[in-house]
């Protein structure tokens, strides 16, 4: 009985033992399984990460280019515009500092084509008052009155305003696009 009780006892941990080499087997198997998986998964989470990162650094790439290419078109705006105002600048000094016979020449023209009714008084820079009044002009100069440049007619209620910083003023715009052609053609 005892050699029946010794096989059968063998026999059974024969059969835990064929049993739990199967388990470990499938165990294995299984975490060989889970593990192929997360590296599957860890690697597809890597490409993403990666592809994402390739992205950003291109857009941060194109946003840095397209800002440095912003910031350097303004900056030569900047320089341009310098340049326009110091052409505007030396017209009004080239125009503020006209000889006599240039000023009564500008002033004539500019008379002739108006057409001037009433009483009205012109007003001249004082350097120039004496010249303009030997004129025997119509209208009468102010010898009370003076301005920089250019001339003003003042009437009752009506000023028409002829000084050279205000025709700059005034045709600043329309000049400007005409002489950045000119210097920046590009």
């Amino acid at each position: 009985m005892m050699s029946n009780l010794e096989n059968l006892t063998r026999k059974i941990l024969d059969e835990a033992k064929s049993q739990a080499s199967v388990i470990d087997e499938e165990s294995k198997r299984v975490n060989d399984s889970i593990i192929d998986s997360k590296i599957r998964e860890a690697e597809e989470e890597k490409r993403r990460i990666l592809n994402r990162a390739k992205s950003d650094a291109a857009l941060l790439k194109e946003r840095t280019i397209s800002n440095a290419e912003l910031k350097a078109r303004n900056e030569k705006l900047k320089a341009k515009q310098k340049i326009i105002d110091r052409v505007f600048n030396i017209a009004k000094e080239r125009l503020d500092n006209l000889n006599e016979d240039r000023y009564i020449s500008y002033i004539k023209s500019t008379l002739k084509k108006l057409e001037l009714e009433g009483e009205q008084t012109i007003i001249v820079p004082k350097r120039m008052q004496a010249k303009v009044k030997g004129l025997g002009l119509r209208p009468k100069v102010s010898g009370d009155e003076a301005v920089e440049s250019g001339f003003l007619i003042k009437g009752k209620g009506t000023t028409l305003n002829y000084t050279f910083d205000s025709l700059i003023e005034h045709y600043r715009d329309e000049l400007e696009t005409e002489i950045a052609q000119s210097l920046f053609k590009e």
